[in-house]
This record gives C-alpha cells, sequence and structure tokens, in this order.
C-alpha cells in the first residue's frame, strides 16, 4: 500500500516508525501546506506539494494534522484535486489508527491499566486538560469499564493563569508558542468526542477546573493531568488528592520540562503544604513523571 503523509511537524515524523512497522505500507512521500519544504526531504522522505498529489500514484492520504481548522481547509483542497474520498484518513479523528500514536507515555497509561485491571482496583479516571483528545481517547480506551471525567474550558488558558506565568519571567516559555492565549483555543467537545472508543463512559465537564468538577466526589484509580501551568496543576493535585485510590495514580505530564517549569514547582509547593514526601517516578518520555498511592 503506497502512503502519502500530508503533515511534516512532530505528529509526522512520529507516526513513521509506526506505519512501516505494519509492514504492508509503503512511505512513498511527504507533503504539507509550508511551500519551505517543498523539495526537501523529512527523515529521508521526499516533500512534495499538494498539488503533485493528483500526479502520483498511491493508496492512502493520511492528513496527520492535530488543528480541527486545518484540517477541514487541506480537506477543501483535496476535494478540489479529485481524489476518491476512499483515499483520505484523518489520522487524528480515526479510532482504526489511533496505535499510529503509540509512544511512551501512551504505553505507561496501556499498562498501569492493564495493572489496575487485573488487580480489580476500584475507582473511576480522568484528565484535566484535555484540549484536542490524543491523550483522553487513549484512557478512554485503555478503562473500558470506567467512567472517564473531561475537564477543560475548550477555550484555552485561562487569562490570569497565563499571566501568573508570564510573570515568573521564564523566558522558555514567554519566548514559545504557549504564551498565546489562543494557541488551544482550536478545539471542541464534538471534535474530542468523536476520538472516544468508549463515548457512553464519558463525563465533559466544561469550565474552569476545579469549579467545573463541583459535586464530583467519585473515587479515582487514575488521573491525568496536563495543564502546564502552575496554578492549574496545583489545583489539580489539591482537588484529586484525596479522592485516589490506594494502587492509584496521578500522570502529570511536563514535570521535567524548562519550557513548564511551573509544573514542577506545583509538585514541590503540594508536598511542603501537605508536609509529605510523594511516591514519585520518571516513566521514561522524558516528560512525564508518575505519583503512586502506596
Amino acid at each position: 500500500m503506497r502512503v502519502i503523509i500530508w503533515g511534516c511537524g512532530d505528529y509526522g515524523r512520529k507516526i513513521l516508525p509506526n506505519l512501516i512497522e505494519q509492514g504492508d505500507k509503503e512511505i512513498i512521500a511527504y507533503t504539507d501546506s509550508n511551500e519551505k519544504l517543498w523539495g526537501q526531504k523529512v527523515l529521508s522522505i521526499p516533500v512534495i506539494s499538494p498539488e503533485q498529489i493528483r500526479n502520483t500514484v498511491f493508496d492512502l492520504l493520511l492528513i496527520v494534522v492535530s488543528s480541527p481548522g486545518a484540517v477541514r481547509h487541506i480537506k477543501e483542497y483535496i476535494g478540489k484535486l479529485h481524489i476518491s474520498k476512499n483515499k483520505i484518513v484523518d489520522v487524528f479523528t480515526d479510532i482504526d489508527y489511533m496505535d499510529l500514536f503509540a509512544d511512551q507515555r501512551t504505553r505507561f497509561i496501556k499498562g498501569y491499566a492493564d495493572w489496575i485491571n487485573k488487580n480489580n482496583i476500584e475507582g473511576n479516571v480522568a484528565e484535566w486538560d484535555v484540549c484536542r483528545g490524543d491523550s483522553a481517547k487513549f484512557i478512554n480506551r485503555y478503562f473500558p469499564n470506567r467512567k472517564l471525567y473531561m475537564c477543560d474550558t475548550f477555550e484555552g488558558f485561562d487569562s490570569e493563569d497565563l499571566q501568573y506565568e508570564k510573570d515568573k519571567d521564564n523566558k522558555y516559555f514567554n519566548q514559545s508558542k504557549f504564551a498565546d492565549q489562543s494557541f488551544f483555543v482550536d478545539t471542541g467537545v464534538d471534535y474530542v468526542m468523536c476520538k472516544m472508543m468508549y463515548p457512553e463512559n464519558v463525563v465533559i465537564k466544561k469550565g474552569y477546573f476545579p469549579e467545573s468538577m463541583s459535586g464530583v466526589e467519585d473515587k479515582f484509580c487514575f488521573v491525568n493531568l496536563d495543564m502546564d501551568l502552575y496554578i492549574p496543576m496545583l489545583n489539580g493535585l489539591r482537588f484529586f488528592w484525596d479522592k485516589m485510590i490506594q494502587g492509584g495514580c496521578i500522570l502529570m505530564h511536563d514535570y521535567f520540562s524548562n519550557l513548564f517549569a511551573g509544573v514542577k514547582q506545583a509538585v514541590d509547593i503540594f508536598e511542603k503544604e501537605r508536609e509529605i514526601n510523594i511516591v514519585k517516578s520518571p516513566i521514561g518520555d522524558g516528560s512525564s513523571i508518575a505519583l503512586f498511592f502506596i
């Protein structure tokens, strides 16, 4: 099967080894909306212009672009090329292609879910910040019999939380794309829900956290905290800590990141508040840390 990948960014590069490993696909080209990349190579694969697609013999065009708005524009353009819709796959919303994005964090979630289920440990699961649902879809898949609370504003960073982060004068953060409040705006409940394998298990909690979870008294066996900023990360620990089941785990993304230095600071402050030493372990992705309840 001859495959073209639309998207030369991190995600487009990340899926290449997993596609090759499947054994039935030959990656013949990348393409991208950025004309500066045309004629270049990505991971030894040539980058062609979108216009060249119509003159290329291929079986599958994989759109590997996370922004829903960008995907809409790409599909509109492809439509003008009169390419069969049967050849086009938006991998971010097609559950059959979910495993292409398996990485160390995903494998940790799967392994921990297997252990939780094998040992009959009770409790539901949660994620705060959902963004475009690309971690939540794995949590939903690997915890098929658990209620999944998905917490997010679905409108990007809260302005006050973002300003607090900027005021800390972290040059890595302030010079990054994440300092723009609009960066995470391109999402939505419907878009996220279409990625869920077991949508009937999902409870959407839209709004500012933790107020959005007001009245929820569930116990939890797994929680993924991926809010990037100091204030929401600290509030996430404060809310979920006493609701965790023995044997459970809170996974915190970006703990080792210089860009999101507030994550580690939130853990340090929380330990001082509670006068505890949390049992924590890196999971091998260079970014995340797992907090265990033993």
